[in-house]
């Protein structure tokens, strides 16, 4: 069978796939199949292109075999994989007119924000090539294409090159060019960009960002503002135990922003991001 998989991908033509799985991944994602039915199913499902369905929308994914957030999806859509959190960011995207996604990783917040606002414009930004290119392929699978600037640059407080961390588990990669968090991996060699320099080039005002950068986010911040003063954009962005969390407070502060954790029980104000395990994530509003 992978043989002949492998035919058809060379001649350009459709795979062929089990003609229940198209059915088991809905019921799956829609919490009518268990997930654990995984266990008894071939694994390589995960690997072929699949539908995530949502709340009157659908997109469709193209997964590979790094790609650890779309397999997860195809098992249990949108009702595990960062439960507390996914709800606040799709929130925010669908009010939003310019969503700007800081580590895009292969892009899912990019391709379902575009598919529950047809008028959200998005530049999705990621650093390591071979993520970019697949985040290119599930952007043009989904003809978003124009709609989405996409950008293979790291996000920092300067504009030049960097050395950048490709870690092997593909949703790790960082600036700690040792790993970040003990993450194996490779060094290379990636542009950085100023968050301001982009928002000028491209002439954009945007009103919504996701960082997640794996302990650098308050480089992105620093290089961000003019975003932040004159934009005034609502942020989620991640703050993981030993993560900079003093600096993301104090730049944000400065620039007149609370502080939500983002937990299973909804948003809990804090006067300071305190980064815990359980609840990584934040919701920062401008409030003055």
């Amino acid at each position: 069978m992978e043989g002949l998989r492998t035919i058809l991908r060379a001649l350009g033509l459709p795979l062929l796939l089990h003609p229940f799985r198209g059915s088991i991944t809905w019921a799956c994602q829609r919490g009518l199949m268990s997930s654990r039915v995984r266990r008894f199913l071939p694994w390589r499902w995960v690997l072929e292109p699949f539908t995530i369905y949502g709340n009157g929308w659908k997109c469709r994914w193209s997964p590979t075999g790094f790609d650890a957030v779309g397999h997860q999806i195809f098992w249990s859509g949108l009702r595990k994989w960062e439960r507390e959190t996914s709800p606040v960011i799709l929130d925010n995207i669908r009010r939003s007119r310019c969503f700007i996604d800081v580590g895009a990783n292969c892009g899912i917040y990019t391709v379902l924000g575009c598919s529950i606002n047809l008028n959200v414009r998005v530049v999705a930004v990621e650093p390591v090539p071979k993520v970019c290119q697949a985040l290119a392929n599930n952007v043009a699978h989904n003809n978003l294409d124009s709609r989405v600037t996409i950008l293979n640059v790291a996000l920092g407080d300067t504009n030049g090159t960097a050395s950048f961390h490709e870690a092997e588990d593909a949703t790790m990669g960082s600036l700690a060019v040792d790993g970040y968090r003990g993450q194996r991996g490779r060094v290379i060699q990636v542009k950085c960009r100023t968050l301001d320099s982009i928002v000028e080039e491209l002439n954009i005002e945007p009103d919504f960002l996701k960082i997640d950068v794996e302990g650098f986010e308050h480089l992105v911040l620093r290089g961000a503002s003019r975003v932040l003063s004159k934009f005034r954009p609502r942020i989620v962005l991640e703050a993981n135990p030993g993560d900079p969390a003093a600096a993301i407070t104090h730049i944000l502060s400065e620039h007149g922003y609370g502080f939500q954790n983002i937990t299973d029980g909804g948003l809990e104000r804090r006067s300071e991001i305190v980064p815990v395990e359980a609840y990584r994530n934040w919701l920062c509003v401008p409030i003055s």
